[in-house]
């Protein structure tokens, strides 16, 4: 390496790579027709809302609430590993010439989510009246203004404290962020400059701070290992990631719905499939977000027959991600540590994610009897959620037995 910043482009080159190789198998042509369709849903549904919406409606509040929000989160992207903490000690000096590399392109990622969130908000500004284009205009660029410069405060943030007490920080940045947004969508340019001087003001605090603190190498290091594994966590859903490192919870708040153990053959199986499916978190949080997307269809999406479309599809990647992901891991198993009938594993497995998908039915019935009242609706989507629930488990588990 000729200098610094050769490592930091050597390193920015197969980050891309690493991420190309798996968004080949996310970005295919299946999804991208449920994000047109979805888009083309939520679009036309929108369009439809704004010329009913009401002149007092609180467009400017909302509107910088999600775009301070968007805003304030997001963390500096490094691109450190861990043999850093020893191999960049003698360059230290130099350090910060590699970081404002990784600051400049943690701006430009991070950039996107608020501006789409300021370009989808634009027109409901404009149909309650609250705004025009003056308005617009200086809101992009106040945007593009603060996010740098809250890319620049969380590193130094960081940096002074090591990471603890990261989401007070963000809370004062969120605060500051919606005030400022706020009064200049509404037209009070008057208080622009004093809330942007205690957006300086706290940037520059946090600035002297870091400057007289060690860089923590290991906060960092562990912070970048960390957003690696939620990407690869993500790309885990529609390839196999070798990288992928699983994590466990205890979860104790969900112990009544472990039963104690048995000395009965017949319950081990399932007794060791309700805990790895409770405590396991990447299988875990699988079914709590596709449920968590179902709940959301139901209420939000206006057209019956694209709401059954909508759960009866995340109903079968549910159940059949369950499924596999309850079967992998053959290798060794802690019910091969005792005796116990293998041929009782299949039986197990499709009666544990039975239970689980009845407890996603019953979610999205309670959210459609919500949205619309106990119709005919809310009882025909969770028919569709059992129905192909069940379906997708059976055939799953005979596939698997039949090989």
């Amino acid at each position: 390496m000729n200098s610094i910043r050769d490592i930091w482009s050597n390193r920015f080159v197969h980050y891309m790579s690493e991420l190309q190789r798996y968004m080949q198998f996310v970005f295919t042509g299946h999804l991208a027709i449920v994000l047109l369709f979805t888009i083309g849903a939520g679009g036309y549904a929108y369009s439809e809302w704004l010329k009913e919406v009401p002149e007092t409606f609180p467009a400017a509040i909302l509107s910088a609430l999600l775009i301070g929000f968007a805003l304030s989160m997001g963390s500096p992207v490094t691109l450190l590993k861990p043999a850093d903490r020893v191999f960049f000690l003698p360059m230290e000096k130099k350090l910060m010439l590699y970081l404002n590399k990784s600051l400049r392109f943690t701006f430009i990622t991070q950039l996107p989510i608020p501006l789409i969130l300021f370009i989808i908000v634009v027109p409901l500004l404009a149909a309650t009246g609250v705004a025009g284009k003056p308005q617009f205009y200086l809101t992009a660029v106040v945007i593009l203004l603060v996010k740098w410069l809250y890319v620049e405060t969380e590193y130094h943030y960081r940096h002074a404290s090591a990471g603890e007490g990261v989401w007070k920080d963000r809370f004062i940045r969120f605060v500051l962020a919606a005030l400022l947004l706020y009064v200049t969508i509404a037209g009070f340019p008057i208080f622009i400059p004093l809330v942007g001087l205690l957006m300086a003001f706290y940037y520059v605090l946090w600035k002297k701070r870091s400057a007289v603190k060690p860089f923590p190498y290991d906060h960092f290091i562990t912070l970048e290992q960390n957003r690696m594994m939620r990407f690869y966590r993500f790309a885990n859903y529609f390839t196999d990631v070798p990288h992928l490192k699983g994590s466990i919870s205890r979860r104790a708040w969900l112990g009544f719905l472990m039963r104690p153990a048995t000395f009965e053959r017949t319950s081990s199986q399932r007794y060791l499939l309700r805990r790895t499916l409770i405590r396991t978190d990447d299988t875990f949080w699988l079914w709590v977000r596709l449920t968590a997307l179902s709940v959301a269809g139901v209420v939000l999406i206006p057209f019956p027959i694209v709401m059954y479309i909508f759960s009866g599809a995340l109903a079968f990647a549910t159940s059949i991600q369950l499924v596999h992901a309850l079967r992998a891991g053959d290798e060794f198993r802690m019910d091969q540590l005792f005796p116990a009938a293998t041929d009782e594993r299949t039986p197990a497995i499709r009666k544990t994610v039975s239970v689980v998908q009845l407890i996603q039915a019953v979610v999205v019935f309670l959210a459609a009897v919500f949205a619309s009242g106990l119709s005919t609706t809310a009882i025909i989507v969770t028919v569709i959620v059992v129905l192909i629930s069940e379906l997708t488990i059976r055939s799953s588990t005979k596939q698997n037995t039949e090989q």
